[in-house]
Parts: structure tokens; C-alpha cells; sequence
């Protein structure tokens, strides 16, 4: 009804990475399990789309960058509420920070 998958691809693939400084941080709160799927694919490969790319590799096994890899870095993993915020905010149950910087 609204296109939300098209609101967050715009956000995500387009503004973003037009917006944020190399070097600079993306913050994800997402309260959703489709808004949080988005935002592990946009940091993990560079698009919202659930293709997968094929990811290149040197003979250490270190990720070879190429023109159409993420612009992202993932910062730590995924933060959820802890049981103490959730009792203060029970809809803090279903959030899920995600960090990533620029590169």
C-alpha cells in the first residue's frame, strides 16, 4: 500500500551512501523482521534485493573489493534490548540496532 520495501531501497542504496562521509557511520533501528532483513543485506552486500552476490576472494580467503561490493563495513553485530530496557518499554522487544561504516 505504501511501497515501504521501495522507501527503504531509496534510503538504503540511494541517499546513504550519497549522504554519509567516508569514514562516516550508518545507524539501522529497525522494529521489524523486513526492516531488519533490509539492512543486514544493504551493510553485508550493497543492495536491498535478497540476491546474494558472489563475493571474490584472495588466496588468504580476505574479500576482494570490486566496484559493485558494499560501501559498508559492519561495526560489531546486532544489538537487541536487554531484558532491563524491555521491562521499562515492552515494544523495545522487537528492536534491533545495526552499525556500519563507510568505506
Amino acid at each position: 500500500v505504501n511501497d515501504e520495501e521501495g522507501v527503504l531501497r531509496e534510503a538504503f542504496e540511494e541517499m546513504a551512501p550519497s549522504l554519509i562521509a567516508r569514514g562516516g557511520r550508518l545507524v539501522i533501528l529497525t522494529y521489524h523482521s523486513m526492516e531488519d532483513r533490509a539492512a543486514k543485506r544493504v551493510i553485508r552486500d550493497g543492495s536491498v534485493s535478497s540476491k546474494r552476490q558472489s563475493v571474490e576472494r584472495d588466496l588468504y580467503g580476505n574479500i576482494i573489493r570490486t566496484k559493485d561490493s558494499s560501501p559498508w563495513r559492519a561495526l560489531g553485530k546486532m544489538q537487541k534490548a536487554t531484558e532491563e530496557e524491555v521491562k521499562l518499554n515492552s515494544r523495545a522487544r522487537s528492536a534491533t540496532l545495526r552499525v556500519a561504516e563507510k568505506i
